[in-house]
C-alpha cells in the first residue's frame, strides 16, 4: 500500500489530468470498449467488458496522467488503451494465469507496458518484461508508477 502523502500526489496529477469525483464518461467508454473488443477477437483474444472495467473507464477514461520527474523530462499515463492488440496474446496468457477476465485500462507511456483491470478492481501491467501487479484501482496503480514498486504478478495467479 502506498504511503499517504504519495496518494495525495497521485490525487493532485489525477485532477491535473481533468479527473473529477462526478466525471462520467460513458458515451465515450460505449465506443472505446466495442473497438477494443473487435480489434483483440481479430487476433484470437476475447475480451468482454465486466463492470469494474467499465466503472473505471466511465470515471478515469481518456485521462493523461503526466509524471513530472524534473523540468526537462515529464512521462505520461493514458487511461485509453485503444490500440492494444499487439498484446493480444499476453493479455489471455495473464487472464489464464489470473483464471479472472482483464481488460485494457490504460498504456504507460514510461515503460510502453499496457494496464488491464480484473473484475475486483486489481491492475496489473503487461511489459516485455513480464506481468506485474500494481495495485488496486487507480491511485495505486498510478503510485506505483510514479515512486516504483511493480510486484511480479506471480503472487496473484491461482
Amino acid at each position: 500500500m502506498p504511503r499517504e502523502e504519495t496518494l495525495k500526489e497521485v490525487d493532485k496529477l489525477l485532477a491535473e489530468a481533468g479527473w473529477h469525483p462526478e466525471r462520467d464518461e460513458a458515451d465515450r467508454v460505449a465506443e472505446l470498449t466495442q473497438f477494443v473488443i473487435a480489434d483483440l477477437a481479430t487476433h484470437d483474444c476475447e475480451v468482454s467488458l465486466f463492470p469494474a472495467a467499465e466503472a473505471f473507464l466511465r470515471s478515469y477514461g481518456f485521462l493523461d496522467v503526466k509524471f513530472p520527474y524534473d523540468p526537462g523530462r515529464t512521462e505520461h499515463f493514458n487511461t485509453c488503451a485503444r490500440f492494444c492488440s499487439n498484446e493480444a496474446e499476453e493479455i489471455t496468457e495473464l487472464s489464464e494465469d489470473l483464471q479472472q477476465p482483464v481488460f485494457p485500462v490504460g498504456w504507460d507511456k514510461i515503460e510502453g507496458g499496457l494496464t488491464v483491470i480484473d473484475p475486483l478492481g486489481r491492475m496489473f501491467c503487461i511489459h516485455h518484461t513480464g506481468f506485474y501487479y500494481m495495485g488496486v484501482g487507480i491511485r495505486e496503480a498510478i503510485a506505483c508508477l510514479y515512486v516504483g514498486g511493480l510486484q511480479p504478478a506471480e503472487d496473484y495467479f491461482v
